[in-house]
């Protein structure tokens, strides 16, 4: 009986692991399994964070069953989850803050749209009168660009000129090349 759990948790972990990396990696696309679990907490976890992520879940599925059949080996059965619990717990675990937390911190110091304002840009493709063009800025050492339009209708802004990001509205970068048209003449 446990032998079949242990079976079923490494080769369900071990898939799901080398699925996500031949799909995501190799075909550029994201496979994921859907769990559906249906539980709700009514008391404070003190701001501790459950690493229960679909990567930490299989990872703790194939450690678990991985150390179990070898436990198995050497062990009597129902010894065996001494040492394949707290392995699997202690993978996951791991893989979780040093992958999940990690990357958290890489997002959470991307640029958005709204680092955009009041920063300089270069027009990339020639604004219209009355209609669309390009930008590109930098911002934190990213240089990103964006559709442009002019926040105050005019003659267009050329490509290379230099404008300002006054406003990031739909996706929509609102731009000038004179900040005296929006704050006036001293």
């Amino acid at each position: 009986m446990i032998r079949t759990v242990y079976i079923v948790c490494l080769t369900v972990g071990g898939l799901y692991s080398v699925l996500s990396f031949f799909f995501g990696s190799l075909l550029n696309l994201d496979f994921d399994f859907d769990f559906d679990f249906d539980f709700d907490f009514d008391f404070d976890l003190g701001g501790f964070l459950l690493p229960l992520k679909p990567f930490t879940i299989m990872a703790f599925a194939a450690v678990f069953g991985g150390v179990g059949l070898i436990s198995l080996n050497y062990m009597v059965p129902a010894m065996t989850l001494i040492p394949a619990l707290p392995s699997g717990a202690v993978i996951s675990g791991g893989m979780y803050y040093l992958v999940y937390v990690k990357l958290k911190g890489y997002e959470t110091r991307t640029s958005s749209e709204e680092d955009a304002v009041m920063q300089r840009a270069e027009v990339v493709e020639r604004i219209m009168p009355g209609g669309y063009g390009r930008i590109s800025y930098v911002v934190n050492g990213n240089t990103l660009s964006g559709v442009a339009k002019e926040k105050k209708p005019g003659y267009g802004i050329d490509k290379g000129r230099k404008v300002f990001i006054l406003e990031v509205r739909d996706n929509t970068y609102f731009v000038t090349e004179d900040l005296e048209i929006i704050v006036g003449r001293q």
